[in-house]
């Protein structure tokens, strides 16, 4: 049994945290996102919560309150005005993972936002853990749409802008002009709401499944 509490981050923890970010990250879906920063959390914005053993971080979970401008609830197929926030970490240090560590930085994460209530977004990619996690703790899946790595054969390729959430789970694509677009571009990749339409891409070479949760609070 491994003893360890669960407090609120604060600054002085910045490079144990870090580290636990990065090693957690290494070996997953997510190791474009291993940085030498940590976003700033402050009561107003979201919750950052560490798991802490030794005086060392071997687990993070960082909540981000979300506003209008920055997510709008009808995408998710939600009732406009519902209150959105997104889980912008889950991390456990590799020693420490399996022993239900992340499951409980969920629940003390979920507590803090209950007064706060509406819906916790949650992004997550293929790791077959992770999203076993979030389903065994009554997160429902909103949608999946891939990232793929390949090549257009366009000559421009719009940039999506937003989404909506289509009744079998996958997610219409929309540019700047409100028109459906059967992908958009994000740096080298290209972002696909709907799988039928990966086949207009070509070279593809690897396909990654984008998996969205939503969570009541």
């Amino acid at each position: 049994m491994v003893a360890y509490t669960i407090k609120n981050y604060q600054p002085e923890m910045l490079e144990s945290w870090l580290r636990c970010r990065a090693l957690a990250y290494m070996r997953s879906s997510f190791q474009d996102e291993i940085t030498a920063e940590k976003e700033t959390i402050s009561d107003d914005t979201g919750v950052s919560l560490v798991a802490i053993k030794d005086q060392q971080v071997i687990g993070i979970a960082e909540a981000i309150f979300l506003d209008q401008g920055q997510a709008r609830a009808a995408s998710y197929g939600l009732p406009e005005g519902t209150v959105l926030t997104t889980l912008d970490t889950l991390a456990v240090h590799p020693d420490y993972q399996h022993i239900g560590i992340a499951k409980a930085l969920l629940k003390q994460l979920r507590g803090r936002l209950k007064m706060r209530g509406g819906v916790l977004l949650i992004y997550t990619l293929d790791d077959e853990a992770a999203n076993g996690l979030y389903q065994a703790i009554g997160a429902r899946l909103c949608y999946q749409a891939s990232i793929v790595h390949g090549h257009s054969s366009k000559n421009h390729v719009p940039e999506w802008t937003h989404f909506r959430v289509t009744n079998d789970k996958q997610v219409a694509v929309y540019d700047e002009h409100d028109h459906e677009i059967a992908y958009g571009q994000d740096m080298e990749t290209y972002y696909v709401g709907k799988s039928e339409n990966i086949k207009q891409l070509t070279d593809v070479h690897k396909v990654v499944t984008e998996n969205v949760y939503t969570l009541e609070l």
